[in-house]
């Protein structure tokens, strides 16, 4: 019964540093895991400064008149002389990114759809359909535009037709280079917070420490 006893107990003790080994290894896996699956899920604003040079024009004009008089007869002459001058001068400006997993660019609606601001998600889509709709009567009437112009063309139409052709042309045409998709509705720090929200609560989710980078 003791010899069993024995036997038993030094089973026991070599079975349990395998199991810890085993559960350790199978922890060790599953806390990488969860560093990859943050990893490819982090968001992020990235930045980049751009650079360009901006051609300005000054013009200045001299004019110097003179006046004489001979007996009755008064004569003036002037000199009139304009220089150009024209230099670059350089232009800086930053243009900044939602970046998600450090690779993927994300539109404002798709970072809002990540970070569950149904608000701000609902109001951001408004503003991009109405400047899709505002250019979709834009492209419209460039299209209306040309149609007449071309038409009135080839049919020896009046010149009014053909005039109001264009400018139904050039007005669609403002109309939707004035409506085009900014870069953000939404302001950088508003970005920033809701990104360090939703980053914080992966984290705790992974089981992470919330220093992990």
């Amino acid at each position: 019964m003791i010899k069993r006893a024995l036997l038993g107990l030094l089973l026991a003790l070599m079975w349990v540093p395998l199991v810890i080994a085993q559960t350790s290894s199978e922890n060790q896996e599953q806390v990488y895991l969860n560093k990859l699956t943050y990893r490819r899920n982090k968001l992020q604003i990235i930045t980049k400064k751009r650079m360009a040079e901006e051609k300005r024009e000054y013009t200045t004009t001299d004019i110097d008149l003179g006046t004489y008089s001979i007996e009755a007869y008064t004569y003036t002459t002037g000199q009139i002389e304009t220089q150009r001058y024209s230099r670059f001068e350089p232009k800086e400006w930053t243009e900044w990114y939602i970046m998600k997993g450090g690779i993927r660019v994300l539109s404002d609606l798709e970072f809002l759809q990540i970070v569950g601001d149904q608000k701000e998600y609902y109001r951001v889509l408004a503003l991009e359909n109405q400047k899709a709709k505002a250019r979709f009567y834009g492209n419209l009437a460039i299209g209306l535009g040309l149609a007449t112009m071309l038409g009135g063309a080839a049919f020896s139409a009046s010149q009014n037709v053909i005039v109001g052709g264009g400018i139904v042309t050039v007005l669609g045409f403002f109309v939707s280079a004035f409506n085009l998709s900014p870069p953000h509705y939404l302001e950088p720090d508003y970005a920033q917070e809701k990104i360090d929200e939703y980053n914080v609560n992966l984290k705790k989710k992974l089981n992470l420490p919330l220093d992990f980078e």
